[in-house]
């Protein structure tokens, strides 16, 4: 005990020996406001040393002792900062801002988050593939399903229906006399009964008792016309009703209009609002992706609307089917896999799943001890300018000791975490959603080859463009507020003027999308050319309207937008440059002139067994000159 006091006292002479002999003016003693900036004159560099009670000679210069003793206007003329104790400080900060490379140069520290970085680049990017291929798969059965129950169950179906031809000049599948109606609904309930022999899938109806197809129908209570007078006695209270049809095999002579009457309900047009066919499907998904390989069993919920709300004259017919995996029928499904090569794929996809979960718990909890060691940190510091220089750290200083680049990557280790979680479920037949698998992984790849930038940004050359971006961003936010006023001004003067005339029009969505492909060129002349000329006040409405938002939106506002950014770009490319620190924090760290590979950065560690032992015996720990004498 007796040699740690009389260290303390050894280097306490040292620092008043070297308070003592500095030749820094004190000015103003009735404030304590300290000034960071470093002294540019040449003849100030003239190093002073001061022994250390290990033999040990700190090198300091004149300008380092400057930033430590310059107290401008201070209240507090009698505080002083020992020169160890703020160049311990000052290395703390600068090691812990410092760059991978850098930090191994420093202390030999492995860059683990760095590799595990892009470890999970390949790895998930490899799992994003291999799930793609079995998704898009998935996706696909549907879809043809979906087109192969239009052509089953519509009648006169044609093929150009199918097809993406833009513009789109398709007429809409619609009927228009009655008995065509009903011929359309007989139709339906033939085909249904009849699917097992009139299609070419793998479809199965349900059980005799659950084999129903539903009618729901919409109607107003009331909707009378009286044609001697030319009036309309309505009521516009919706009623609805169902009624189930019992499906057997080959209902050939069935007809929806004498089955409704003897349910003592009859279809009236006039009244009838909405009307719909609702029947299930069972069919199975054979797989060709080796990674999941198992079949699965799905239930099509098809649904036949008949659209006449509009009471336009025309009934409008879309067929909706939504799949849905049945996960009951699937665990009893068996399937034999005599491919050992298959076996082996499927084994190697499981792993990769197991690495990659893993690696995201790692990375994650790396991530988090960053995170709780920059909090520590900034603690640290708050406490030592408050306490040495009666300063406040400003918010944004602050803020820079939390590093949003590990949240973003953890955020991202959790949605990879879940996803293949939920993925190694559905190889297991135990989870069916893949879509929402799909949003995960795809979601977490994302983020996870953003968070790569992170490291690029170390480099002047990569980090200009980041930096300009979080720079430009306020300004950016503002701007586009503005914008968005006279974007969303145009936006709902067209929806409502253009609306019932053009197709790219007729919602407010549609109209938001169609203003947006306009702004960067997209099919002018084909939204020239769609407008409808019938109504000549609204097509001349119309070609003002387009030309003005293409002119203001394409040379003013987007050209103004460019202009914010680059004016930032230019600012940061120049601040960079010349070098020059955006707060106080970053001028105090800069005082620091010791490189990496000087040495100063390092620690001595102490082994598990020897701390064992120093706590067992009660030993002091014996400071040196890296110990920071902070209390």
């Amino acid at each position: 005990m007796s040699s740690a006091v009389a260290r303390r006292a050894a280097v306490s002479h040292s620092i008043d020996r070297d308070r003592s002999g500095s030749e820094v003016s004190r000015e103003g003693l009735g404030s304590a406001k300290v000034d960071y900036q470093p002294s540019n004159s040449t003849n100030m560099r003239n190093n002073l040393t001061s022994a250390d009670p290990n033999g040990i000679s700190i090198q300091r210069d004149d300008s380092e002792e400057m930033s430590q003793e310059r107290l401008t206007d201070s209240a507090y003329s009698n505080c002083y900062t020992p020169p160890q104790v703020e160049n311990m400080m000052q290395r703390e900060l600068k090691y812990f801002f410092m760059n991978p490379y850098e930090k191994y140069k420093a202390r030999g520290r492995k860059p683990w988050k760095l590799c595990i970085q892009i470890l999970k680049i390949v790895l998930v990017t490899t799992q994003l593939v291999v799930f793609g291929t079995n998704q898009f798969s998935v996706v696909t059965f549907m879809e043809e399903n979906t087109k192969a129950f239009e052509h089953i169950f519509l009648p006169d179906w044609q093929s150009a229906f199918d097809s993406g031809v833009y513009p789109n000049t398709k007429s809409q599948y619609a009927l228009y006399e009655t008995d065509e109606f009903f011929e359309h609904v007989d139709y339906v309930v033939k085909q249904y009964s009849n699917l097992n022999t009139v299609a070419i899938g793998t479809y199965v109806l349900p059980p005799e008792p659950e084999r129903q197809i539903l009618v729901y129908t919409e109607e107003y209570t009331k909707f009378d016309v009286v044609t001697e007078y030319n009036c309309y006695d309505l009521d516009l209270k919706i009623v609805k009703n169902k009624t189930y049809i019992d499906v057997t095999t080959n209902m050939t002579g069935f007809h929806l209009k004498d089955f409704m009457e003897e349910q003592n309900h009859t279809i009236k047009f006039d009244r009838l609002k909405f009307m719909s066919l609702n029947f299930t499907i069972n069919s199975v998904h054979v797989k060709n992706s080796k990674s999941l390989s198992e079949p699965d069993c799905v239930n099509f919920h098809v649904k036949v609307h008949y659209d006449n709300t509009p009471h336009s004259g025309r009934i409008a017919v879309k067929l909706l089917a939504d799949d849905k995996i049945d996960e009951n029928c699937t665990k009893h499904t068996r399937s034999h896999i005599a491919d050992l090569d298959d076996y082996g794929w499927r084994t190697a996809v499981t792993g990769l799943d197991v690495v990659i979960i893993i690696l995201c718990l790692v990375s994650s909890i790396l991530c988090s001890r960053s995170l709780y060691n920059g909090y520590l940190l900034k603690k640290k510091t708050i406490n030592f300018f408050d306490r040495h220089y009666q300063k406040k750290l400003s918010r944004s200083e602050k803020m820079t000791f939390l590093n949003l680049w590990y949240v973003m990557i953890i955020i991202s280790d959790v949605l990879t975490l879940a996803g293949t979680v939920a993925k190694i479920l559905i190889q297991e037949q135990k989870f069916s959603d893949y879509d929402t698998v799909s949003l995960l992984l795809g979601a977490g790849c994302f983020l996870v080859w953003f968070g790569i930038i992170r490291y690029l940004g170390f480099f002047h050359s990569y980090s200009i463009p980041v930096i300009t971006l979080k720079v430009a961003m306020p300004n950016v936010m503002r701007f586009l507020i503005c914008a968005s006023i006279m974007y969303l001004a145009y936006a709902f003067c067209g929806w409502v003027v253009l609306g019932p005339y053009h197709k790219k029009f007729r919602t407010m969505g549609i109209t938001i999308a169609c203003m947006f492909s306009l702004i960067n060129g997209d099919d002018m002349f084909a939204t020239f050319e769609a407008m409808s000329e019938t109504n000549k006040l609204i097509y001349y409405f119309s070609q003002l309207y387009l030309y003005s938002f293409i002119s203001l939106f394409i040379y003013v506002v987007l050209s103004l937008f460019i202009a914010v950014i680059m004016d930032t770009y230019e600012t940061v490319k120049e601040f960079h440059e010349r070098g020059e620190c955006e707060n106080d924090l970053q001028v105090f760290i800069k005082q620091c002139d010791d490189t990496p590979d000087s040495g100063c950065f390092r620690v001595e560690t102490e082994s598990a067994t020897r701390k064992f032992l120093r706590r067992c015996c009660k030993r002091n720990n014996q400071p040196n000159e890296y110990t920071p004498l902070m209390d």
